[in-house]
């Protein structure tokens, strides 16, 4: 019983952990309206949440996120650092985010530096 119970304690305090960690909400509308879709994990196709290519607003709550225009983190990609991005279009990923993930669980290495068809933005520096 006690195994079980450390178990159980266990989940509940990863699935507490990832709450905490990283998170971006998805709007279908600019400035945030329509509907909405929250993202706490990696996605690496959004056409199974019926919100592929639907995106025009973010909000990034915690952590840096990899937006991708196609699945499987392939093709147009932008970094998403902690704000309200009232348009998505600018990045030119305006209803085109196909795949999204917190970049913290894959490194640096892993952004698209080896892809040199891949074009990558970094919108906190201006």
């Amino acid at each position: 019983m006690k195994t079980m119970l450390k178990g159980l304690l266990a989940v509940a305090g990863v699935t507490l952990a990832m709450q905490a960690g990283a998170q971006v909400t998805f709007y279908s509308g600019e400035g945030f309206h329509g509907h909405s879709l929250f993202v706490d994990r990696p996605m690496r196709d959004l056409d199974r949440t019926d919100f592929n290519d639907r995106a025009q607003s973010a909000v990034v709550r915690n952590g840096s996120w990899q937006v991708c225009s196609d699945a499987h983190f392939e093709g147009h990609c932008a970094i998403l650092r902690p704000r309200e991005y009232p348009s998505l279009g600018r990045m030119g990923l305006d209803k085109r985010i196909s795949s999204v993930r917190p970049v913290e669980q894959y490194g640096r290495a892993d952004e698209g530096r080896d892809r040199p068809y891949e074009q990558r933005y970094d919108y906190d520096r201006r």
